[in-house]
């Protein structure tokens, strides 16, 4: 299956691509800021602004899923360049009422607080506020808006398109990324080892390449720090979270804490395994065999699992397949890994996977259609409260893993049961505790970075300390496991998104263990934080169902179920 995209635009060609931007453009140009003083203007200037974000954003919505299954294309290269040097040209424009908004006189903002036109942006009109510390000058913004250009997101696409070319050998096959990555769970311990000495021969070959592009990412990271006058690297990533810099370390302490829960199950593994230490390449080997799961099997097995929870949430997952909004297997030239593209309140969002016929692949069908479910559902909001704010950026994806495992429990009996909660722990061992991991490896790296650009053997260190640290002597490593770091992209992609992944698989224990407790009576609170996209905070939207974000009692239940999974091991 390959995605349908002619829903946004016919092809790259579509001459409503230069029409939606002219107008994004247009719209963009004639916001005056002075009319932000009356409540009334000001409601006008932010539904044409929210306008223009949506014409322009979806040109590059297209542009950025074209471009993903065609990575090597120069027609694809050459349309999201255009496209999003243009998006950040109305973006320049819109710079100006930005800046206004955020450093209002006090008494203008709450005259717009209080406007019943504005009700419903309340929170985002807050949101905006809260920048004005950090808020620079409008032709301060437009400079940083334009070296964005050549930095960031520059060093992005050129790690996709530069890690896109990436072939590795093994077992006499050329293979993509996602294909030899899938080859580390392999039965085969000799495939394993092969597909380990592939992957990470390959990142150690390249480190000094992917090590400048960290380098890059990191130094704009830094000077965006200064210029912008945050005193904490997580400062502006817990803004963006409306969270604390505490809840972040709290976070990061409570799970550290934890760390010998993953010493322990690795010690379990290696006992399975016969061996003294689980070997590094022995990471994600299976406990038994694993069953092929073609993608039709996993859509049915995905679907039966959402439709137990709610019909709803079922129905709406399967238009995702009658729609063509999925594209299914990896292909030359194709991005690695997977992911939902949310979209607009006025589109639908698109699923890109790299599917390879095993039960891996069907939890990572479930994991992405929870996110589709999700932006689907907040399509309610308008655009200026669409999407999903960090904190719950990952509770609607996980939710969906936990659900198609219990489907899958009452489906098995004796090993295979037992097989199936290792694999829930190992799970939970990638999403909570490997993510925290790459976090403390991002905070050192990052720090390091102030004084001067990092070697490939720096970078080798840290990771190395930190894999440590979080393993214990549970496992037994290789010299090439210290490159693993550069494989990692959201490094580059991003900063400090790792940490949302551990907050969010804790949300979702959370919200599981209330389901547990209530039945169907959860299942409309839980649509209900599904659909309330960012109209509210994070912490307010899981308080009405029930879940205190960032308390003791929240990380001791948690860790808690965490303790019970290990335990019910044999």
């Amino acid at each position: 299956m390959e995605w349908n995209l002619d829903d946004l635009y016919a092809g790259p060609a579509d001459p409503r691509i230069e029409e939606d931007l002219k107008a994004a453009l247009a719209l963009a140009q004639g916001l005056d800021p002075q009319g932000l003083l009356d409540p009334k203007e000001a409601q006008d200037l932010l539904e044409r602004y929210e306008k223009a974000l949506e014409l322009a954003y979806r040109p590059l919505n297209y542009a950025s899923l074209y471009f993903a299954t065609r990575t090597q294309d120069p027609e694809a290269k050459a349309l999201l360049d255009r496209v999003r040097n243009r998006y950040t040209e109305v973006k320049n424009r819109l710079v100006p009422l930005e800046v206004a908004l955020r450093k209002l006189p006090e008494e203008a903002f709450q005259r717009l607080l209080d406007h019943p036109g504005l009700a419903d942006l309340r929170h985002f009109l807050k949101r905006q506020r809260a920048y004005a510390p950090h808020t620079l000058s409008e032709r301060e913004e437009e400079l940083l808006n334009l070296k964005g250009l050549v930095g960031r997101s520059a060093w992005s696409q050129f790690y996709t398109e530069y890690t896109g070319r990436f072939r590795f050998l093994v077992q006499g096959k050329e293979l993509t990324e996602m294909e030899v990555r899938a080859l580390r769970r392999d039965p085969s311990p000799e495939v394993r080892r092969e597909a380990h000495r592939a992957l990470y021969g390959k990142l150690l070959a390249e480190a000094p390449t992917l090590g400048a592009v960290f380098n890059a990412v990191y130094l704009d990271y830094l000077q965006d720090l200064r210029l912008r006058g945050y005193r904490h690297p997580l400062e502006p990533v817990a803004l963006r979270d409306e969270v604390e810099v505490r809840d972040i370390e709290a976070l990061l302490e409570a799970t550290e804490a934890h760390y010998p829960l993953v010493e322990r199950y690795y010690r379990w593994k290696a006992r399975r395994l016969g061996r003294e230490k689980t070997p590094s390449e022995d990471l994600l080997a299976p406990l038994g065999e694993k069953p092929k799961v073609p993608f039709a099997e996993a859509k049915a097995l995905v679907l039966e699992a959402f439709r137990r929870f709610s019909p709803e949430l079922e129905a709406i997952a399967r238009e995702f397949f009658e729609k063509r909004w999925i594209d299914a297997y990896p292909r030359p030239g194709k991005r690695g890994g997977a992911f939902c593209s949310g979209g607009l309140p006025s589109t639908h969002p698109y699923i890109l996977l790299n599917h390879t016929d095993d039960l891996d692949s069907a939890h990572t069908l479930a994991h992405e259609l929870g996110h589709g479910v999700h932006f689907y559902l907040a399509r309610k909001q308008r655009l200026l409260n669409f999407g999903a704010s960090t904190p719950l950026a990952e509770t609607a994806s996980v939710f969906a893993e936990i659900l198609l495992d219990d489907l899958l429990l009452e489906r098995l009996s004796g090993e295979e049961k037992a097989l199936l909660l290792a694999e829930r722990v190992e799970d939970a061992i990638g999403t909570l505790f490997r993510q925290v991991m790459y976090t403390f490896f991002e905070r050192r790296s990052l720090e390091a970075r102030k004084e001067a650009a990092l070697s490939p053997e720096a970078f080798h260190a840290l990771w190395d300390e930190e894999q440590r640290r979080l393993y214990g002597e549970a496992v037994a490593w290789t010299e090439l496991d210290r490159a693993a770091w550069a494989g990692i992209p959201h490094f580059v992609h991003y900063r400090f998104y790792t940490y949302s992944y551990a907050l969010g698989y804790l949300v979702v224990l959370a919200l599981y263990g209330r389901y547990r407790e209530e039945g169907e009576a959860f299942v409309p609170k839980y649509l209900r934080v599904l659909e309330a996209g960012e109209s509210r905070s994070p912490k307010e939207i899981l308080a009405e169902a029930g879940v205190e974000l960032g308390s003791e009692a929240f990380f001791r239940y948690g860790f808690g179920v965490l303790e019970s999974w290990l335990e019910a091991l044999p």
